[in-house]
């Protein structure tokens, strides 16, 4: 920063550098961790398959089952704690940079985000299958 308060053309540059970088870490990291949330919950389910037996005696296709509503436990509370912080660098982004928010505003569908299902929808989804495979076992 100068003396006189201001940041020069220099340090502005490399500051929306960094902005522009943070931002696209964390949007591939929050798809990179619902992906890998995605497949270890479809590893599980399969394991899940070859363990449950018809003949009643699942306890371990149980013990699968609430280890899978752990994981997705998880993979919500994980999920909405990025969420909040993947919102707000967005916003900086789009305060920042204004064909961001040209393009977003272009682009957006009334109440329509990926994010929120990314987050929300998945593992609300695969806690319903743990759940009624839970139940049936």
């Amino acid at each position: 920063m100068a003396p006189d308060g201001h940041t020069n053309p220099e340090q502005e540059k490399a500051a929306d550098a960094r902005l522009w970088g943070h931002v696209l870490h964390e949007e591939i990291l929050l798809f990179q961790r619902g992906n890998l949330f995605l497949i270890a919950q479809s590893l599980l389910a399969v394991a899940y398959s070859t363990i449950a037996k018809p003949d009643g005696m699942n306890t371990p296709a149980r013990v699968m089952a609430a280890f899978g509503i752990a994981l997705t436990l998880t993979w919500l509370f994980v999920g909405h704690r990025h969420l909040k912080f993947c919102t707000a660098i967005q916003q900086r982004v789009i305060d920042r940079f204004p064909d961001v928010a040209e393009t977003e505003a272009a682009c957006r569908e009334p109440g329509l985000r990926t994010w929120p299902f990314m987050v929300y929808g998945l593992p609300i989804l695969a806690s319903v299958m743990w759940i009624m495979l839970l139940v049936i076992t």
